[in-house]
């Protein structure tokens, strides 16, 4: 597999997904589970933060409809897979782009995140796991649906006036040889990582600074790197403000963020979709990203579940904006 597929795999389902240096421990199915009355469902964690807070927001979305969810910890991502393959979990977090990689074993998974979505969700339905659809607003970048767990490459706010994509980043180090490049290491020695993506938007004769994701954004900020490698939800980069730039060649595969859900599970537990569907469809790079700051700021985890149920336009009690209503699992996105 090309390293720049497995280095996007690493950081973007391992190291950055456990956006805070001391990830948040997740919480006992008995801690979590609500007194609401309502028929249980079981949502799969893995111990990195993304994955926590993503099912903090799952229960929240359950408790809101009525339901009693219950957070089950499994040892990692891989465990969570399996658990919902088995019926152990009823819901759990998914990303096209691993799932696409680790759970079919197939490569080059898609830049576009619609394509991405599509061929994972086809693919899975015989499994009998039904990813819930997201809207697709991909002009409007890290602020539209989908979310997107992939690569990116972060600037300060004062570069990004006069950076905002990857070929304006070509054209300036072309003229700035001075300029650091901060990347994880292995990416960048590889002729298949780093030399891939410069080869593609013609970055020519550039010496790497080695860094991984934490040290590279906090290069950024300090001004000792002009641009740093990290996954586009980082809570460590949206701290601290920094802008990730427009990847307009679609090099990095897509990791789309979505609800994977058992088919048995929607077809036996009355709402379940309704409750879950406004995450998969309203939910933003930016929102993400924001949601993992707040988590790195040492925000507690219930308090961001709330903020973020509001965001996602769920009114107490269930009601959800017409942005959720909207969307279908079923439909063609």
């Amino acid at each position: 597999m090309p390293l720049l597929l497995r280095a996007v795999v690493v950081l973007a389902v391992v190291a950055v997904l456990g956006a805070c240096t001391d990830p948040t421990p997740a919480p006992s199915p008995s801690a979590s589970a609500t007194t609401s009355g309502g028929p249980e469902v079981r949502i799969g964690v893995a111990p990195e933060a993304e994955s926590i807070l993503l099912a903090t927001v799952m229960a929240e979305l359950l408790d809101d409809a009525g339901m009693t969810p219950a957070l089950v910890e499994l040892a990692d991502a891989g465990a969570v897979r399996q658990a919902l393959e088995l019926g152990d979990v009823d819901v759990a977090t998914g990303y096209t782009g691993q799932a696409w990689l680790e759970e079919f074993g197939r490569e080059n998974p898609p830049g576009d995140p619609r394509t991405s979505f599509q061929r994972v969700r086809s693919a899975d339905e015989p499994n009998g796991i039904i990813w819930l659809r997201p809207e697709f607003d991909l002009d409007a970048g890290v602020d539209g649906p989908p979310a997107d767990a992939t690569f990116g490459l972060f600037v300060s706010p004062a570069t990004a006036t006069e950076v905002a994509t990857i070929p304006q980043l070509a054209t300036v180090l072309a003229e700035r040889p001075d300029a650091a490049i901060c990347v994880d290491p292995e990416f960048g020695e590889r002729d298949d990582g780093w030399n891939a993506l410069a080869a593609r938007y013609s970055i020519t004769n550039r010496v790497l600074t080695a860094a991984p994701p934490a040290e590279a954004m906090s290069g950024v900020v300090s001004g000792d790197c002009f641009v740093g490698l990290s996954t586009l939800t980082d809570g460590l980069a949206w701290v601290d403000g920094l802008v990730p730039l427009e990847d307009p060649l679609e090099v990095f595969p897509a990791f789309v963020v979505s609800v994977q859900v058992r088919e048995d599970a929607l077809e036996e537990l009355d709402g379940l979709e309704a409750a879950l569907q406004p995450l998969a469809s309203d939910l933003t790079t930016r929102m993400l990203g924001t949601w993992n700051a707040r988590v790195v700021q040492g925000d507690l985890l219930e308090d961001i579940a709330t903020d973020a149920v509001a965001e996602l336009g769920v009114e107490p009690g269930g009601e959800d904006g017409p942005g959720a209503a909207s969307s279908s699992p079923t439909g063609d996105g």
